[in-house]
């Protein structure tokens, strides 16, 4: 785990209810390694904002009035390319998930988790990786053979939340390489090939070797 930077990490929330911004604000409070340098409350003024205060990354609502959160997506890439993105939504469904996932986003979290789920996902973030909410991540398994082929379809997606670093070491574990035939090949120790396969199982909600290999196969990165 990196340590935390001597700067607090800027943030900049955008969500058109007052109490929810407020609520935020009051969590993000707890952990010095953040501060959240303005609000707004439409995705124009969010953009407005942009243009003059700086920040590291936006806590971004979808539903929001006049521009919503997928068309200030459409303009943050060109825009801020730099710019971290964490969802902060109610929508838990698959075709919203993965819409939004097409846009390279660094997280999305739901408003029904827990407060340390929102802490957690900022710190990862902060960090360089990515973080999703596991009510999300475990609707896109599918756990019943009759829902036939979606569950590649599902999987595929649900790999679009690894980096490339963690791709590479899935498809490797997949093929039979152990850690250290891994590290060698990547010039990495084995204690870090360790570290990326205990942040996939992580991320992935999976709990043994059995369960990645099969996961890549279904996903495709075998292909």
């Amino acid at each position: 785990m990196k340590s935390p930077p001597d700067k607090p990490y800027r943030l900049m929330i955008a969500d058109d209810h007052d109490v929810l911004r407020l609520g935020l604000r009051n969590l993000i409070s707890r952990d010095p390694g953040f501060t959240v340098v303005d609000e707004a409350a439409s995705g124009q003024e969010l953009l407005d904002k942009l243009e003059k205060q700086t920040c590291d990354l936006i806590i971004l609502d979808l539903s929001m009035p006049g521009l919503n959160g997928i068309q200030v997506l459409e303009r943050l890439g060109s825009r801020f390319p730099r710019l971290k993105v964490l969802i902060f939504s109610m929508h838990k469904e698959k075709e919203f998930f993965r819409h939004v996932m097409r846009k390279n986003v660094d997280g999305y979290i739901l408003k029904d988790d827990n407060f340390d789920q929102i802490l957690h996902a900022l710190r990862e973030i902060r960090d360089g990786r990515k973080s999703f909410s596991a009510d999300l991540v475990e609707s896109l398994y599918v756990e019943q053979d009759e829902q036939g082929n979606d569950a590649h379809g599902n999987e595929r997606i649900s790999l679009e939340i690894l980096t490339r670093r963690e791709k590479d070491i899935l498809r490797r574990i997949a093929a039979g390489a152990t850690n250290r035939q891994i590290a060698d090949d990547l010039d990495i120790s084995p204690r870090t090939v360790q570290t990326h396969r205990s942040n996939i199982m992580e991320k992935l909600h999976i709990k043994n070797t059995a369960g990645l290999v099969k996961f890549a196969m279904n996903s495709g990165l075998m292909d």
